[in-house]
């Protein structure tokens, strides 16, 4: 049973890599039914029935902040928004609690690094054909990346995720080389695997990445040197010295491969950028924390209240803050904030008090220079330490895949050892309830995800004809979603594209005014669960317009602004709206103001659409205030393109 069990938890860690990181509900949620499954499995397997006090007190936090975290799920304002942290959550806490309790032995732990030591080769082969072929090639061809030119992503769509994972892994295989008591040809290849993810790393062009390796080498090298002058004073110097030379050569090596190339150099040369996007983002969650500093505006609240605050600076709809400290102050406030750094400070001195008792009271007394649990704390402790180095510029712990690997890790750090008796410290078989745990968080994972995965899963199947464009299929699958899923405000949205564009291809005028009224209605459904999608609203306004019913597309649009005051498409579809009710120096004024924010696509084609009929005869007649005393019933009015 404990066989069948680690092979499901390892399934559960390359299926999530593989499913693009479990970016999306309907791409995690396969994956947390599995780890439910894993977390049922478990039941049949004994877990570690006494843990020590550092144990006991870090899974304390965990399940604290685990807690928290879903509980201010349940009361945020938008219910499907509030979902990903909801599960992110519970299934880290399981991820975790599996590795601190059941997987406790340094054997079961090697074979969950080797899966993912295997895997990261795959990542790096794809990241390789990426940055040759600057295609953003992906090996399942169904699942596409947005446009990243060379930056690798491997099975990812984000190339900074990528780098995230590798640096953790990176760590721990050196790790594994360096201090695991393993055969020659495992530590060949975990040094092969380490070498790998470095070059993964710099093949990302990621300089969050870039940094938050280096400080993971030297905080490698700190730790490595310590466990040299505790346990082999005599060979010290001579380690050190090897270590600085060895650390030269790779640092130097990888400098030269990516001042090989131009497009690596120029991230090279980039990595201090005051003008970063990231850097208003920070200010938008700082703005977002003001307005409740205690509980937090609630789960997945940064993505409307980053629009209302956003700077005129930044037009990329932000979704993260690209700071998952910050992240989590502005969606949880001070208590959640509190109990990150509570969790935080427990794990890293857990880690710190388990390296010293397995080099202190195991390694030192022997003689020894190698040992599994040594290789796997440190490797931990490196790999942690670079990914929150990594997530002050990114959101590693808000994607599924390094999530649980990270939960992976800091499990390592909570019980670094199967035997701690020999440290002197006393255990207590009354701290291993915890570990019940894993099976009741496998069952609340398997009771709240089964029933959304029929429509998540269809709604992914609508999303994807409307972008293949086979508009009739987007309609009949989000219909048919619509059927098991009511609270996705996503679907209703691809239901009212849907339908917005057949009314292209539709010759019968009655036909297409309903098909209309239907789009705007299923606009209006997405809206009643999320009042403040800049999306829908302007979506909404477009086919009331397109209905003649400007009146109402006038109070959408309002809404739109207030939400979304700096962003340039809310002004540029406004002024679609004057445009198409013919008040021309209104829809000028709108649309200039989308082009001084940075909005061309759909301003830049309308501008050029007034101009050019204020310059024709026709034009300069209609809009002569003598001519528009006479009343421009006179005359035919003329003939505007809709938007």
């Amino acid at each position: 049973m404990r066989f069948v069990a680690l092979a499901l938890f390892s399934v559960v860690l390359v299926l999530i890599q593989v499913l693009i990181g479990g970016a999306g509900l309907v791409y995690a949620l396969p994956t947390m039914l599995l780890l439910g499954v894993t977390g049922l499995v478990l039941m049949g397997v004994s877990h570690e029935k006494s843990c020590s006090g550092m144990t006991f007190w870090s899974g304390i936090s965990a399940l604290s902040l685990a807690g928290f975290v879903m509980g201010r799920s349940y009361f945020s304002p938008v219910d499907y928004l509030a979902r990903w942290d909801l599960f992110l959550a519970l299934g880290c806490l399981v991820a975790y609690l599996i590795t601190s309790y059941y997987f406790v032995r340094a054997g079961d732990r090697l074979v969950l690094i080797g899966v993912l030591g295997t895997l990261v080769l795959a990542h790096v082969l794809i990241g390789a054909i990426q940055f040759k072929q600057m295609d953003n090639f992906m090996l399942i061809p169904w699942l596409r990346r947005s446009n990243w030119d060379w930056r690798a992503s491997g099975f990812y769509i984000y190339p900074n995720h990528l780098a995230g994972l590798l640096e953790m892994l990176c760590f721990m295989t050196l790790s594994v080389g360096c201090w695991g008591r393993v055969s020659n040809w495992v530590r060949i290849l975990a040094g092969y695997c380490a070498l790998m993810c470095l070059l993964g790393v710099a093949l990302t062009g990621s300089r969050g990445g870039y940094l938050s390796t280096l400080f993971g080498l030297l905080l490698f090298g700190v730790l490595s040197f310590w466990v040299i002058r505790r346990v082999r004073p005599d060979r010290q110097w001579p380690v050190t010295l090897a270590a600085l030379c060895g650390a030269g050569l790779l640092v130097g090596g990888a400098l030269f491969f990516m001042y090989k190339s131009s497009l690596i150099s120029e991230r090279v040369d980039t990595v201090y950028d005051p003008t970063n996007m990231r850097i208003f983002m920070w200010k938008s969650a700082l703005e977002q924390f003001k307005l409740s500093p205690l509980l937090g505006t609630g789960s997945g609240t940064f993505v409307y209240y980053a629009r209302q605050f956003r700077a005129p600076e930044v037009q990329q709809d932000p979704i993260f803050v690209h700071n998952d400290y910050l992240h989590l102050l502005a969606e949880y406030g001070m208590i959640g904030a509190a109990l990150g750094l509570a969790f935080l400070g427990m794990h890293l001195s857990a880690g710190w008090l388990g390296l010293r008792k397995i080099v202190n009271h195991k390694l030192r007394s022997e003689w020894q220079t190698s040992s599994n649990e040594l290789a796997l704390v440190l490797g931990a402790l490196c790999g942690i330490g670079a990914l929150l180095v990594h997530s002050v510029v990114d959101f590693n712990f808000h994607l599924p895949a390094n999530a649980l690997i990270g939960a992976v890790f800091l499990g390592i750090l909570a019980k670094s050892s199967v035997d701690l008796k020999r440290s002197g410290e006393k255990t207590s078989k009354y701290r291993g309830w915890l570990a019940w745990g894993v099976p009741l968080g496998g069952l609340g994972l398997l009771i709240l995800g089964c029933p959304l995965w029929p429509g998540e899963y269809r709604g992914e199947l609508a999303r994807r004809a409307l972008r293949d464009r086979e508009f009739d299929r987007a309609q009949g699958l989000a219909m048919e979603a619509l059927e098991v899923e009511k609270k996705n405000p996503n679907i209703y949205f691809y239901l009212g594209e849907a339908r917005h564009y057949l009314t292209e291809k539709e010759p019968d005028g009655v036909l297409r005014a309903s098909l209309h009224e239907q789009a705007a209605e299923a606009y209006e459904e997405g809206l009643k669960l999320f009042p403040r999608d800049t999306r829908l609203l302007l979506k909404l306004g477009m086919t009331l317009d397109l209905a003649g019913r400007f009146a109402e597309a006038e109070e959408v649009y309002q809404r739109a602004i207030d939400g979304d005051p700096n962003f340039g498409n809310v002004y540029a579809y406004y002024g679609l709206h004057f445009k198409l009710m013919r008040n021309f120096p209104e829809a000028e004024l709108y649309l200039q103001k989308a082009n001084q924010l940075h909005e061309t696509e759909l301003s830049g084609p309308a501008l050029r659409e007034i101009e050019k009929f204020k310059a024709s005869d026709f034009g300069k007649q209609v809009l002569d205030p003598e001519y528009l005393k006479r009343g421009v019933e006179e005359v035919a009015p003329p003939s505007v393109e809709k938007p």
